[in-house]
């Protein structure tokens, strides 16, 4: 495929409110150079759209025509055209129908996108066919679309087929928006919080990768909107309207205090509560301190003066009226100048009044400067300027009728507004109320005049209250809940201190200011905490439990316990490190190993009943911080960072498009799209986290409750008839623990920046990302791979295509990617038990097998009707009838355990183990009695001797307890109840000390367990076993593979014909 150029890339991010799309990169990346409103209008025919509103007028006419004068013989072309412009006004209507837009107007307005999910898709593609148009890309244009996380696998799958299909691109990639902000930022870890119109997404990202698990998607009441309402719940007493609430919350003046801040006026509230006592000893009134009267005040009013504050204020300023002394009423009604005495009184009262009314306004001008350098967060009261357009006609009403209104009450000249002029924007009187001054802006659209109205509009300390009502706790809640599901404790304090906040909903002034100061006080720790009690606890103290009991016992080091969830793990922290490596006293061991046993038990029997169990130090951040965006691109130091999702876009459509150019299937191509159809965009997308289970609804088979009759293995006879050649059949097992890191291979951007600052960090080797094909490259490529823990959700259909490809994809020039020997076939059994297994959603158990596929045509895989947690997959070689169980046994605890078809407590996980060991050796002698031999691989869950534990066995009752029901199930002999099962390992190397469970966390060689095993029947041939204890074939599992080789060829035809005809009976 010729590489595509920047200027050709088409990128576009639907938001629910405001739509994005660029096309071509600059060299300096920039803002979104198109935005459009996310709505569309229905048009006049059904099922089309129309981007701005059509209006449809209709005039009315009233015309007539004349009757032709009769004349004689010729009409002249003269007297033609004096009768046709003889028209007269007769009463005839004609009506003229006018189609008009109107850009300004939401009415019938449809937004397809609602709370980050797509509801109507006709709406949406005329949206995308829109801004395709009005971009006019050239024919070779490859489209980036950012996603929204609530979207599905089914709304990847419709857009990938509208955009191929509609504009026959030749390169489609669909990115998630929270992974784009992490490209923007150049940061492989993050806590993306995208607070949006109608709902607010939290996504945890760990190496480019999306954490599915407590993903906080599409959560409502915590948007823009929320805040807007949250307003007009307060402010509608006052005559705002929704608009205007929505104005102020985009104003400077709307403002969202951290936890803790005085709103205004708080303080003087908290100084006029002054002491009952001194305020009766004083004289203060209920003023407070400042109201509190001097004695020359008392002393004034004692000597008679009885007028009121304001009479007193007034005498003091001068401006209240003068003494007139006495007047001769006589004198003034003789000399007959009566009226001219009244008049010159009343002229000096308007004197007197208009120059109080001067100094007063003097005095209010003089303070307004001192009220505007207060801050916003301690001002009682501020303005915002409101703007909302109207009908020039309306406002011309409005002021004839203020006219009318001046001319009623006796005004000499009349107050009539100017009308405004329709040449640009003429500040002109407002026609609003006197409360309101404004500011008017006049524009005309197809002959029809608005103008844009701008008043001020006052409003209290309900301009600081947008976030109230929850919706700060509720953000806060979601970004604890994401961190925590992050599966590696280790790092969540680095989704901490990476914290992002993107988004529209965002930007009201101190929002994030007061999300970081919510998350502080509701989660934040001190580091120094941690230490406050190793100098106040004796080192002979144990771990008090989450029920306050603080029994002082004396503690063994000897092996360091557990602490169950019920431990603070500060005072844990502390009491260890008080004595670390201290030694009991002689003849106290076994008494200390009872009692720690005694409060585990106890520990363990009080969090079965909790519903919500701690995981350890990982829970609690010790610090909380705000990542910044860096300076690559100075276009975006103004634009703020609410935006970033679209400048990732930008970035991973560079390195997708132009620099990798397809190697690393980041895009998918048109001749993809022909091959695989729309669901193959699931295997090309940029690291896109597949959909968690609660995204896709897909309907699981319940377990029947009748009983089925049990699966009979036949092979026909003349599938045995294969090669005499010696065949040595290699079989691979491997807990993998998550097979995500394996099929999510995305490389590093931070390589495409380049920093001032990155010359001075240390620099460190790159973090090599795991390869699936690169085990089967060391391996030599085996014949069967068993893998367990894949952690796959049933629904999750696009991992398991992701494994499909990876494990058959090239990762070397010199990888046999051709040959059948190094290709294989992917079989799943993936957790079906809405009871028992519901953790991670969905994501938990799961067994894989891979077969190779120059055997996969003789090999059939089936699953078994008492396993729905994922544990067991069958691989059955018909030709050479052998039968591999890929196993992920049960692990004994003390969990409870539930009917699969009705969710009732039956029992513990302990009681489940042994029954699933009952099940499975059943399973096994079916197909022993038909003639198969039988290999069992996988995870065992079982360490058989104290040559397979270090340090120690676990000798709790119930593990004891099922170690002995697994060796007479399986070890024994037939004669004895067992099925004879031999180990192989054990049969290879004897008594040598090797461990196949490896923890990460601690050091190589600590704690270590054999529980994964490979078992073969009486009849099996080994040829070799051994168990691959290394870091490297760990990689980022906790256990490390093992491998068996059977030797499954080589018999005579008549041996297989014998065994052939013992199937044949048995069907």
């Amino acid at each position: 495929m010729p590489p595509f150029k920047d200027e050709h890339i088409l990128v576009i991010a639907p938001g629910s409110q405001t739509t994005l799309a660029q096309l071509g990169l600059p060299e300096s990346f920039t803002p979104a150079q198109l935005r459009v409103s996310t709505r569309m209008f229905p048009a006049e025919k059904k099922g089309e759209w129309e981007p701005i509103k059509v209006r449809e007028r209709r005039i009315t006419k009233q015309r007539r025509y004349l009757a032709p004068e009769p004349t004689d013989g010729d009409t002249s072309m003269a007297d033609l055209d004096g009768q046709v412009n003889r028209v007269e006004n007769n009463g005839i209507e004609m009506e003229d129908t006018y189609f008009e837009e109107d850009p300004t107007t939401e009415d019938g307005a449809v937004y397809p996108i609602r709370q980050g999910r797509v509801v109507d898709w006709s709406c949406l593609f005329a949206l995308m066919s829109h801004i395709y148009n009005t971009l006019s890309p050239p024919f070779h244009t490859p489209i980036l679309i950012v996603t929204q996380p609530a979207w599905t696998a089914q709304d990847h799958e419709t857009l990938t087929q509208f955009f191929f299909e509609k504009f026959k691109t030749p390169a489609f990639c669909l990115m998630d928006a929270a992974l784009a902000v992490c490209y923007a930022y150049s940061a492989s870890t993050a806590t993306v919080v995208d607070v949006g119109y109608e709902k607010c997404d939290v996504t945890a990202v760990n190496d480019f990768l999306i954490n599915d698990v407590g993903r906080g998607t599409a959560l409502t009441g915590c948007g823009g909107e929320s805040m807007t309402q949250r307003l007009l719940e307060l402010l509608s007493s006052k005559g705002l309207t929704r608009d205007m609430c929505e104005q102020l919350k985009r104003s400077g003046i709307c403002e969202v205090l951290p936890q803790g801040t005085a709103m205004p006026g708080e303080s003087e509230v908290e100084e006029a509560n002054i002491n009952p006592a001194a305020a009766a000893s004083t004289g203060a009134n209920a003023a407070g301190l400042r109201g509190r009267g001097s004695v020359g005040d008392t002393g004034a009013l004692s000597r008679g003066d009885t007028g009121g504050a304001e009479g007193g204020q007034d005498s003091q300023d001068g401006e209240g009226e003068d003494d007139e002394g006495v007047i001769d009423v006589a004198t003034i009604v003789a000399s007959g100048k009566t009226g001219e005495f009244l008049a010159r009184k009343e002229k000096e009262k308007a004197e007197k009044a208009e120059k109080a009314a001067t100094k007063k306004a003097a005095q209010e001008a003089a303070n307004a400067p001192k009220q505007a350098k207060l801050p916003n967060a301690k001002r009682m009261t501020a303005t915002f300027h409101y703007t909302e357009r109207r009908p020039l006609e309306e406002l011309n009403q409005n002021g004839k009728r203020s006219l009318e209104d001046g001319n009623q009450n006796g005004e000499g000249q009349s107050k009539r507004p100017k009308t405004p002029e329709l040449q640009g924007p003429d500040e002109v009187a407002s026609t609003e109320p006197a409360s309101a001054s404004g500011t008017l802006t006049n524009s005309q659209y197809n002959g029809e005049s608005t103008a844009l109205v701008r008043r001020d509009v006052e409003v209290g300390i309900e301009r600081f209250q947008a976030a109230t009502g929850g919706i700060l706790d509720h953000i806060a809640d979601a970004i604890h809940r994401c961190v925590l599901s992050v599966p590696d404790i280790g790092k969540r304090g680095e989704f901490w201190d990476n914290l992002v906040f993107v988004g529209n909903g965002s930007k009201v002034r101190g929002f994030k200011d007061a999300l970081i100061a919510k998350l502080n006080s509701k989660y934040l720790i001190s580091p120094s905490s941690a230490t406050i009690f190793t100098s106040e606890l004796p080192s002979n103290f144990t771990t008090p439990v989450a029920t306050g009991a603080n029994t002082p016992q004396p503690q063994s080091h000897i092996s360091a316990p557990h602490h169950g969830p019920g431990v603070n793990p500060l005072l844990a922290a502390a009491v260890t490190a008080s004595n670390p490596g201290g030694l009991a006293p002689p003849g106290q061991a076994q008494h200390l190993h009872a009692q720690l046993q005694m409060q585990q038990y106890q520990q363990q029997q009080q969090n079965q009943h909790a519903q919500h169990q701690h995981v350890g130090h990982g829970q609690t951040p010790t610090s909380i911080k705000l990542m910044k965006m860096p300076e690559y691109f100075p276009e975006w130091k103004d634009a703020g960072t609410e935006e970033a999702a679209f400048l990732g876009a930008q970035v991973a459509a560079k390195v997708v498009f132009v620099v990798d150019q397809g190697l690393s299937k980041g895009f998918m191509s048109r001749t993809e799209y022909n091959d695989l159809g729309p669901q193959g965009i699931h295997e090309f997308c940029i690291s896109l986290s597949p959909p968690p289970l609660k995204r896709r609804l897909v309907s699981q088979p319940k377990p029947s409750s009748t009983p089925q009759p049990p699966y009979i293995p036949t092979v026909h006879a003349s599938r045995l008839k294969h090669n005499s050649e010696p065949l040595g059949l290699r079989i691979y097992s491997w807990n993998i623990n998550s097979i995500a890191p394996y099929i999510n291979q995305q490389a590093s951007i931070k390589s495409f920046f380049t920093t001032k600052k990155s010359s001075t960090r240390k620099s460190t080797p790159p973090r090599v990302h795991p390869s699936l094909r690169a085990c089967l490259h060391r391996w030599a490529f085996p014949h069967i791979i068993c893998l367990q823990e894949v952690k796959i959700a049933p629904s999750d259909t696009a991992s398991q295509s992701s494994v499909r490809r990876v494990v058959n994809a090239p990762i070397a020039d010199n990888d046999p990617v051709t040959a059948p020997h190094s290709l294989y076939d992917v079989h799943f059994n993936l957790p079906r038990d809405e009871y028992n297994a519901t953790g991670f959603g969905g994501k938990i158990y799961g067994v894989c097998t891979l077969v190779r596929r120059d055997i996969a045509s003789a090999t059939e895989s089936r699953l078994v009707d008492w396993d729905l947690e994922g544990r067991v997959l069958i691989t059955e070689l018909t030709h050479h009838a052998i039968v591999i169980f890929n196993i992920y046994a049960v692990n004994g605890t003390s969990n409870p355990y539930r009917d699969p078809s009705t969710g009732k407590v039956i029992g513990d996980r302990h009681m489940r183990k042994r029954v699933f060991h009952t099940e499975l050796r059943d399973e096994c002698s079916r197909y022993e009695r038909a003639g198969w031999d039988v290999v069992i691989a996988g995870d065992i869950n079982i360490s058989q001797t104290p040559l397979d534990s270090y340090p120690q066995l676990r000798m709790g009752k119930e593990h004891v307890e099922n170690r002995e029901h697994f060796r007479n199930t399986f070890m024994k002999s037939k004669g004895e109840g067992g099925l004879g099962m031999r180990d192989s390992f054990r049969e290879v190397h004897g008594k040598e000390r090797k461990f196949s469970y490896r923890p990460p966390g601690k050091g190589w060689g600590e704690g270590m367990d054999r529980v994964d095993l490979c078992l073969v029947s009486d009849g099996v041939r080994l040829k070799g076993a051994d168990i691959l204890d290394s870091v490297e074939e760990r990689g980022r599992s906790d256990h490390v593979p093992l491998w068996v080789e059977v030797d499954v060829g080589g018999k005579d035809d008549e041996a297989n014909d014998e065994r052939g005809r013992g199937k044949d009976e048995v069907r």
